[in-house]
């Protein structure tokens, strides 16, 4: 479990999260909507310590982070082979075999030895869900993950999602889903100027 308490973030003279209190469960799948700079990448950012509060507290336990935030950096000039397996060899938690699975499960195998800058835009972005997902984090924080996906790819990216949720805290930035058509999330969050909306 992840508590927020009045949680403020302050960059320079202009507050990007304002008085932010919210629990995100194991199990749970959530979404946080809204149109672009109304907080949700800095949510993001706060939930796995890549920015701390100005204000507030957060309490969590140790967790192990998957992290897909913005567009996914990569060094376009390697293969997504080499791309991975330099990612994989900081926390040496899984190897060739584990990286290879996790790209067969978003269609990309076959381009593994492909250079990342001959990727398209939609492979580019299931191989940065690969890169969040492949070490099976605690936690899931995806941001904008179905961008620049075709209908098969979406599908395949959510399912993936929803299998793994029940071993998971998921949390999904994503300000055009729609949630009538698909309605997979256990909570939607609506962040407006940094503030939750009811």
């Amino acid at each position: 479990m992840i508590k927020l308490i009045g949680v403020t973030k302050q960059l320079k003279n202009r507050i990007v999260l304002d008085d932010i209190s919210v629990t995100f469960e194991k199990g749970k799948l959530y979404l946080l909507r809204g149109h672009n700079g109304s907080g949700k990448t800095m949510l993001l950012r706060l939930l796995c310590d890549l920015i701390a509060p100005t204000r507030g507290t957060v309490e969590k336990p140790e967790y192990s982070y998957g992290v897909m935030i913005e567009t996914p950096n990569f060094a376009l000039h390697e293969t997504a082979r080499q791309n991975l397996k330099f990612l994989a060899s900081i926390q040496k938690k899984i190897g060739m075999k584990e990286i290879e699975k996790c790209l067969e499960e978003v269609h990309l195998l076959d381009e593994i030895d492909n250079k990342v800058k001959n990727y398209s835009l939609g492979m580019k972005q299931r191989l940065g869900f690969c890169q969040a997902v492949m070490e099976n984090p605690d936690v899931l924080l995806l941001d904008e993950p179905f961008n620049a996906l075709d209908d098969e790819h979406f599908h395949l990216i959510l399912q993936r999602i929803l299998g793994m949720k029940k071993d998971k805290t998921i949390v999904i930035a994503a300000h055009g889903f729609d949630t009538e058509k698909h309605p997979v999330f256990d909570q939607v969050i609506t962040l407006n100027n940094g503030k939750i909306h009811p």
